[in-house]
């Protein structure tokens, strides 16, 4: 193993925990971790849990912990905010569009 493929593989895993605590996920395996695919009409804010993902929608395969989790968007103006409780299993993506103007 190279000095080079070391700093790359320790960057990655540094990049993979970063992602994985700032949405909650204890195990970045498959059999706890589900993705999210979240939209939304107009764009917003992400946060998962309380927590600021720094991601706007749209968003594809978002690894989260498998179980309840919520889901708040927040358009950027601030002019719509909405609430959401969802779940996500183990192995699979939950698909979620969320209409913000309505």
């Amino acid at each position: 193993m190279t000095v080079r493929s070391i700093r790359v593989m320790a960057a990655a895993l540094l990049a993979g925990v970063a992602v994985h605590a700032s949405l909650g996920a204890a195990r970045a395996d498959d059999t706890q971790t589900g993705w999210l695919d979240v939209a939304s009409d107009p764009s917003a804010e992400i946060l998962v849990d309380d927590v600021d993902t720094n991601k706007a929608t749209p968003q594809t395969h978002m690894p989260l912990k498998a179980g309840h989790h919520k889901l708040t968007l927040v358009t950027k103006d601030g002019a719509h905010k909405r609430n959401i409780g969802f779940n996500v299993t183990a192995g699979q993506t939950t698909k979620l569009t969320i209409h913000l103007s309505s």
